[in-house]
């Protein structure tokens, strides 16, 4: 019991530690791609910590497997290398005890993760969506980078609006110039104005664009009968477009997914649930791939490790896309990857428990 638990905190030390480290990269990363889409005005600033958080939570089941795997192989590597593991095997702690601990911390935490698979990161995309959406909501006006053409809606249909200056102490707009249809088909608007603001009727919700000491242009466009007109103040209604967008597939809960004919919506099921289940068959071939000599360095099956890694996840990602073109029967999925995977596994351990393999010497009995 004493041995478990030192192995078991070897390990979640490592484990802890690595992860934290990967979610700060892709935390940075993220910040970065998030701050880009404030700037193009596909999101409010307000929301950026918002959907920081719900990335994080969207791909914090892909991050802990990976986490895991080489935080096993970095500790127990380490213990082979201070020749820890000769006095463990002394006292009757072998390879197979060993297994047997990291199987059953790999099962607690395949269970995390399979929360967070299979209803945690779609309520996280679900929101994110719906946040995207609002966000293109409120930004079709408000927002916009100065010097760009942004196309919104009105009630007349698809316009385009543009910005010279902004204050944003003030919430004014300078310089505005909008284009949008008139109330013909083939008639044009065209507006341009000193100073605008946005104002939003409180019993409504309706947004208003308020343009001041500008000139309204109404015509046919090849046509010299235009109508000219100067205002002081002009409002132009604004399309709020509430509506939301059908969820993405990565979206959609887990419950509908179950029992569905659709290849696409099976291979997203399986896929759920192929995440968390690589936990146990990447940790259970860490346990032979972090045995190391004293003489080799601490990362020595590092490299090896992270390669076996990346062929596990692209032939998981290549079974997806079988599933869903109908290469591959429904039953058979992404299993068979998980199979392979479990094969090779099973063939380091016997390889390092002292097997040799020898093939038939034929005629021998005869001599």
């Amino acid at each position: 019991m004493i041995i478990t638990r030192y192995i078991f905190r070897e390990i979640t030390g490592v484990w802890l530690a690595i992860t934290l480290v990967l979610l700060l990269i892709f935390a940075g990363n993220q910040l970065v791609m998030l701050f880009n889409a404030v700037v193009a005005g596909e999101l409010i600033g307000k929301q950026v910590l918002v959907m920081l958080a719900l990335t994080l939570v969207n791909n914090l089941a892909l991050l802990l497997p990976f986490a895991f795997f080489i935080a096993i192989i970095i500790a127990l590597g380490r213990m082979h290398r201070d020749s820890e593991m000769i006095a463990l095997a002394a006292c009757g702690v072998g390879l197979g005890h060993l297994l047997r601990i990291v199987g059953l911390f790999s099962m607690v935490l395949a269970a995390i993760i399979g929360t967070l698979s299979l209803w945690l990161s779609p309520w996280a995309e679900y929101r994110m969506q719906r946040l995207k959406d609002e966000a293109k909501s409120v930004t079709e006006i408000g927002g916009i980078p100065v010097g760009t053409f942004r196309s919104f809606g009105t009630e007349t249909g698809e316009g385009v609006f543009y910005v010279e200056k902004v204050d944003p102490q003030r919430g004014r707009l300078k310089e505005v110039f909008v284009q949008m249809p008139g109330e013909s088909p083939l008639q044009q608007q065209v507006v341009a104005a000193e100073r605008g603001y946005q104002k939003e009727d409180p019993q409504t919700g309706q947004r208003y664009l308020i343009l001041q000491n500008g000139t309204r242009y109404e015509g046919i466009p090849g046509e010299a009968a235009f109508h000219i007109v100067r205002f002081e103040e002009h409002a132009i209604r604004i399309d709020a477009r509430t509506s939301y967008r059908d969820p993405r597939l990565r979206a959609v809960p887990t419950m509908e997914l179950v029992g569905s004919g659709d290849r696409e919506r099976m291979a997203e099921l399986q896929w759920r649930l192929a995440v968390p289940f690589s936990v146990i068959p990447l940790a259970l071939l860490a346990v032979p791939l972090s045995r190391t000599s004293p003489r080799q360095g601490r990362y020595a099956r590092l490299f090896s490790a992270i390669l076996i890694y990346i062929i596990y996840a692209n032939m998981l990602g290549v079974a997806r896309t079988w599933l869903e073109r109908g290469d591959t029967p429904l039953h058979l999925g992404l299993w068979w990857v998980h199979g392979l995977m479990l094969l090779y596994v099973a063939f380091e351990v016997v390889r390092q428990s002292g097997v040799r393999w020898r093939l038939p010497e034929w005629g021998r009995a005869g001599r």
